[in-house]
């Protein structure tokens, strides 16, 4: 066939502007998709150093985990209780405190938190947390350690039992009052306070339940032997009666 110029011209008028097409598309120019974080915990199966390390986070700054997830999720508590945990799981971390407290940082999750329904606020007095976990972060092993005896002295004043509790080669303390049951203890440049409600779990297996969790997040998994807080040991006060929330 034979091709005129005018034919030539034709398909140059065709062909350019899909030339520039191609070349608009192959443009490095783009727009970056930004990463949005999230507070979620880990999804079952993360294989992150995180999710197998309770006592530490890949962005910590403070010496403690920035997640609730790092510290234990809501599936190895409902494990660990052995009790289905309804409600939320509700996260709060601070890293800012006066510099002469000795605490670099703390984070508080509360499991089991119930949701206020649908399209009603949510109640002035917040209904009972079934189990809060406090893990505290400070500049030195001794100012962690020096944490636990006032705590464990505040508790005896105010009429808890008291009953000394080793954990993983830790020694802690169960002190138990007339609205839940907790267990301190230091670890290195942590402390660690778990209190658990009563009534989320029979009074027998509450010591049980408190060795076994914090057996997990100190990073052993063995479980221990708890001390029946009912049985009288060298530290044990009397009647236990409501005490304020430890806070080491």
């Amino acid at each position: 066939m034979h091709v005129t110029s005018r034919d030539r011209c034709r398909a140059a008028a065709l062909i350019l502007p899909l030339l520039l097409v191609l070349a608009g598309c192959s443009n490095g120019d783009e727009p970056e998709v930004p990463v949005v974080p999230t507070s979620g915990e880990p999804t079952e199966g993360d294989g992150t150093e995180a999710a197998e390390d309770p006592t530490a986070s890949p962005t910590s700054t403070t010496g403690v985990p920035e997640e609730c997830g790092d510290l234990a999720s809501a599936g190895d508590v409902a494990q660990i209780l052995q009790v289905p945990m309804q409600g939320e799981t509700i996260r709060v971390y601070n890293d800012e405190f006066l510099p002469d407290s000795g605490r670099t940082g703390r984070l508080t999750c509360s499991y089991g938190v119930p949701e206020a329904p649908e399209g009603q606020t949510p109640p002035p007095t917040p209904p009972p947390v079934p189990l809060e976990i406090a893990v505290s972060g400070y500049t030195d092993a001794e100012t962690a350690a020096g944490r636990i005896d006032p705590t464990v002295d505040d508790a005896q004043a105010a009429g808890a039992l008291v009953t000394a509790q080793t954990v993983a080669g830790r020694d802690g303390f169960l002190l138990s009052d007339a609205e839940d049951v907790s267990f301190v203890v230091a670890d290195d440049v942590r402390t660690y306070v778990i209190t658990l409600r009563h009534g989320v779990v029979a009074a027998a297996a509450e010591p049980v339940v408190l060795v076994n969790l914090a057996a997990h997040v100190l990073g052993d998994d063995g479980t221990g032997t708890a001390t029946d807080p009912a049985t009288p040991g060298p530290t044990d006060t009397g009647t236990a009666t409501e005490t304020p929330a430890a806070t080491p």
